[in-house]
Protein backbone atom coordinates (compact mmCIF):
# COMPACT_ATOMS: atom_id res chain seq x y z
CA UNK A 1 0.00 0.00 0.00
CA UNK A 2 1.14 3.62 -0.57
CA UNK A 3 -0.15 6.81 -0.35
CA UNK A 4 2.05 9.83 -2.13
CA UNK A 5 1.81 13.39 -2.83
CA UNK A 6 2.81 14.25 -6.06
CA UNK A 7 2.86 18.07 -6.70
CA UNK A 8 -0.15 18.03 -8.88
CA UNK A 9 -2.02 14.63 -7.80
CA UNK A 10 -2.48 12.86 -4.90
CA UNK A 11 -2.03 8.83 -5.51
CA UNK A 12 -2.79 5.93 -3.86
CA UNK A 13 -2.06 2.66 -5.39
CA UNK A 14 -2.19 -0.98 -3.72
CA UNK A 15 -0.63 -4.16 -5.79
CA UNK A 16 -2.69 -6.41 -4.22
CA UNK A 17 -5.86 -5.14 -4.60
CA UNK A 18 -5.05 -4.06 -8.17
CA UNK A 19 -6.07 -0.53 -7.17
CA UNK A 20 -5.15 3.12 -7.91
CA UNK A 21 -6.73 5.77 -6.88
CA UNK A 22 -6.05 9.51 -7.45
CA UNK A 23 -7.14 12.94 -6.35
CA UNK A 24 -6.63 16.10 -7.85
CA UNK A 25 -4.06 18.66 -5.34
CA UNK A 26 -6.14 21.87 -4.63
CA UNK A 27 -4.63 24.84 -6.59
CA UNK A 28 -2.94 23.03 -8.56
CA UNK A 29 -2.96 24.41 -12.30
CA UNK A 30 -4.62 23.32 -15.08
CA UNK A 31 -1.65 22.52 -17.72
CA UNK A 32 -0.70 19.52 -15.01
CA UNK A 33 -4.01 17.94 -15.98
CA UNK A 34 -3.24 16.20 -18.92
CA UNK A 35 0.24 14.78 -17.92
CA UNK A 36 -0.82 13.43 -14.57
CA UNK A 37 -3.36 11.51 -16.40
CA UNK A 38 -0.84 10.19 -18.94
CA UNK A 39 1.55 9.17 -15.95
CA UNK A 40 -1.63 7.31 -14.05
CA UNK A 41 -2.48 5.36 -16.87
CA UNK A 42 0.95 4.47 -17.62
CA UNK A 43 1.54 3.30 -14.18
CA UNK A 44 -1.93 1.60 -15.23
CA UNK A 45 -1.00 -0.39 -17.79
CA UNK A 46 2.75 -1.43 -16.18
CA UNK A 47 1.39 -2.29 -12.42
CA UNK A 48 -2.01 -4.01 -14.37
CA UNK A 49 -4.33 -2.20 -12.33
CA UNK A 50 -7.92 -3.17 -12.79
CA UNK A 51 -9.73 -0.81 -10.44
CA UNK A 52 -9.72 3.13 -10.64
CA UNK A 53 -11.01 5.40 -8.29
CA UNK A 54 -10.27 9.51 -9.99
CA UNK A 55 -11.47 11.82 -7.54
CA UNK A 56 -12.56 15.66 -9.62
CA UNK A 57 -13.44 17.81 -6.67
CA UNK A 58 -10.21 19.81 -6.65
CA UNK A 59 -9.85 19.80 -10.58
CA UNK A 60 -9.93 23.59 -12.17
CA UNK A 61 -12.38 24.18 -14.70
CA UNK A 62 -11.44 22.14 -17.45
CA UNK A 63 -11.55 23.94 -20.86
CA UNK A 64 -12.14 22.33 -24.43
CA UNK A 65 -8.58 21.20 -24.87
CA UNK A 66 -9.24 19.12 -21.86
CA UNK A 67 -12.64 17.74 -22.86
CA UNK A 68 -11.61 17.36 -26.34
CA UNK A 69 -8.18 15.36 -25.36
CA UNK A 70 -10.27 13.22 -22.80
CA UNK A 71 -12.82 11.96 -25.17
CA UNK A 72 -10.43 11.40 -28.16
CA UNK A 73 -7.51 10.38 -26.78
CA UNK A 74 -7.71 9.50 -23.01
CA UNK A 75 -10.52 6.97 -23.26
CA UNK A 76 -8.34 4.85 -25.93
CA UNK A 77 -5.60 4.73 -23.85
CA UNK A 78 -7.67 3.56 -20.73
CA UNK A 79 -8.91 0.99 -22.90
CA UNK A 80 -5.64 -0.46 -23.75
CA UNK A 81 -4.99 -0.63 -19.97
CA UNK A 82 -6.23 -4.04 -17.93
CA UNK A 83 -8.51 -1.61 -15.99
CA UNK A 84 -11.83 -3.51 -15.62
CA UNK A 85 -13.87 -0.83 -13.20
CA UNK A 86 -13.96 2.99 -13.32
CA UNK A 87 -15.13 4.92 -9.98
CA UNK A 88 -15.53 8.28 -10.95
CA UNK A 89 -16.11 10.88 -8.45
CA UNK A 90 -18.04 14.00 -9.92
CA UNK A 91 -17.05 17.32 -9.31
CA UNK A 92 -19.31 19.34 -7.55
CA UNK A 93 -19.30 22.35 -9.77
CA UNK A 94 -21.61 22.05 -12.98
CA UNK A 95 -18.86 23.23 -15.58
CA UNK A 96 -16.37 19.90 -14.63
CA UNK A 97 -19.49 17.23 -13.98
CA UNK A 98 -20.86 18.18 -17.27
CA UNK A 99 -17.42 17.63 -18.50
CA UNK A 100 -16.71 14.22 -16.83
CA UNK A 101 -20.10 12.82 -17.75
CA UNK A 102 -20.01 13.98 -21.28
CA UNK A 103 -17.94 10.97 -23.19
CA UNK A 104 -20.85 8.79 -22.10
CA UNK A 105 -22.85 9.98 -24.13
CA UNK A 106 -20.73 9.62 -27.34
CA UNK A 107 -22.33 6.68 -29.41
CA UNK A 108 -18.44 5.60 -30.59
CA UNK A 109 -17.05 5.60 -27.64
CA UNK A 110 -16.63 1.99 -26.75
CA UNK A 111 -15.67 1.69 -23.15
CA UNK A 112 -13.60 -2.30 -22.02
CA UNK A 113 -14.36 -1.75 -18.17
CA UNK A 114 -16.68 -0.69 -16.23
CA UNK A 115 -17.52 2.67 -15.20
CA UNK A 116 -19.70 4.40 -12.57
CA UNK A 117 -19.92 7.96 -11.49
CA UNK A 118 -20.12 8.87 -8.03
CA UNK A 119 -21.02 11.92 -5.63
CA UNK A 120 -18.93 10.81 -2.76
CA UNK A 121 -15.27 9.34 -2.12
CA UNK A 122 -16.86 6.34 0.10
CA UNK A 123 -19.39 5.14 -2.16
CA UNK A 124 -17.12 4.77 -5.14
CA UNK A 125 -14.37 3.18 -2.69
CA UNK A 126 -16.88 0.55 -1.50
CA UNK A 127 -18.27 -0.19 -4.80
CA UNK A 128 -14.47 -0.71 -6.10
CA UNK A 129 -13.17 -2.71 -3.07
CA UNK A 130 -15.89 -4.34 -0.84
CA UNK A 131 -15.01 -7.58 -1.27
CA UNK A 132 -11.39 -6.97 -0.29
CA UNK A 133 -10.33 -8.63 2.58
CA UNK A 134 -7.61 -5.38 3.36
CA UNK A 135 -10.62 -2.41 2.39
CA UNK A 136 -10.47 -0.86 5.38
CA UNK A 137 -6.75 -0.81 5.77
CA UNK A 138 -6.59 1.04 1.92
CA UNK A 139 -9.35 3.62 3.54
CA UNK A 140 -7.36 3.94 6.92
CA UNK A 141 -4.57 4.61 4.92
CA UNK A 142 -5.72 7.02 2.58
CA UNK A 143 -6.89 9.51 5.80
CA UNK A 144 -4.46 9.22 7.68
CA UNK A 145 -2.31 11.26 5.08
CA UNK A 146 -5.13 13.85 5.44
CA UNK A 147 -3.48 14.28 9.07
CA UNK A 148 -1.13 17.10 9.95
CA UNK A 149 1.95 15.80 10.76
Amino acid sequence: MMVEQQRKVRVQYDEAASFLRAAWVAGEPLERFQPALKALTQLSQEQHVTRWLIDMHNVPPLGFMEQTWIGQEWFAEMARTPVQQLALVLPPDMHNYLVATAPVHDAKLQLPFNLHFFSDAASAFHWLLEEVPHHPALWAEWAAADEPG
